[in-house]
């Protein structure tokens, strides 16, 4: 199983909308509190939702609800281009409870007609406010109008505490995050959720936390001035001889000499 990925900047504030072009896109189940919609301009390639696999096609139209597991794969054989926007509930509030709220037939509405394909490669991330709505409010309807208001969408619960795990884990970034503590304070048993955790994500707990707090660092590495003893504490680590230790059995150097490394190299 490929390990999970929250993607915790999508969706934290209103008013967020960002526009991606790919080409040959691949990348990790993940998951995040924003709308998703995918537009495959050219050729082809393979996606998973929830438990679901599906061959898009150019003309394709996508929607990933919040909180949906999806990934991406391409590969020699499934090669093409797409556009990518992820935008968060408030700009379609208008249509966001019954989308969430009802089942969806399907997630993909193949072949869209030419007018929407324009409208979505026209719009930017400098796009005013009424314009980026109208463009939502448009691509959305196209899903409103095939929802099956007789069934309740009923991916709710698992995700949800998917969604509080990662949330969890990237408020409490600068602490221990132990299992017992997340298990307590989302009302669980600790026994209970690192199995779950395990299951859903594919990698038990700390293996994972210390992933991500090992990621993190690399990014305050490369990114901040911020002192190694600083970051240090930015991702939880008690002491610097521990960080120190930790880091080196990971990434087979020290922190000192990973951004050193890392400046040389942009330097040349």
């Amino acid at each position: 199983m490929e390990p999970l990925l929250y993607e915790i900047e999508h969706g934290i504030g209103t008013g967020h909308f960002m526009l991606y072009e790919r080409d040959n896109h691949v990348f990790p189940m993940h998951m995040h509190r924003c709308y998703e919609f995918v537009l495959m301009l050219s050729g082809q390639m393979s996606m998973h939702i929830e438990k679901q696999e599906y061959l898009l096609g150019k003309g394709d139209l996508v929607l990933i609800k919040p909180n949906s597991l999806h990934s991406y794969h391409s590969n020699e054989q499934l090669q093409g281009k797409c556009l990518i926007c992820v935008f968060s509930q408030d700009l379609i509030a208008a249509v966001t409870d019954p989308l969430t709220k009802y089942k969806l037939p399907s997630p993909i509405i193949r072949s869209i007609p030419s007018f929407y394909r324009e409208m979505f490669t026209s719009i930017n991330e400098d796009s005013d406010l009424a314009t980026r709505k109208g463009f939502l409010y448009t691509i959305s309807g196209l899903f409103y109008q095939s929802l099956d208001f007789d069934t309740e969408d009923d991916l709710a619960k698992d995700t949800l505490l998917l969604r509080d795990i990662f949330v969890y884990l990237e408020s409490h970034m600068a602490e221990p995050c132990t299992l017992k503590g997340m298990a307590s304070e989302l009302g669980y048993s600790p026994a209970y959720i690192s199995r779950y955790f395990t299951q859903a994500v594919g990698l038990p707990f700390y293996t994972y936390v210390q992933s991500i707090k090992m990621d993190r660092a690399c990014y305050l590495l490369l990114n901040t001035r911020d002192s190694v003893l600083s970051i240090a504490m930015q991702c939880g680590f008690p002491t610097l001889s521990s960080f120190n230790r930790t880091f080196r059995i990971t990434l087979g150097e020290t922190p000192r000499e990973y951004r050193k490394r890392a400046l040389v190299r942009s330097s040349d």
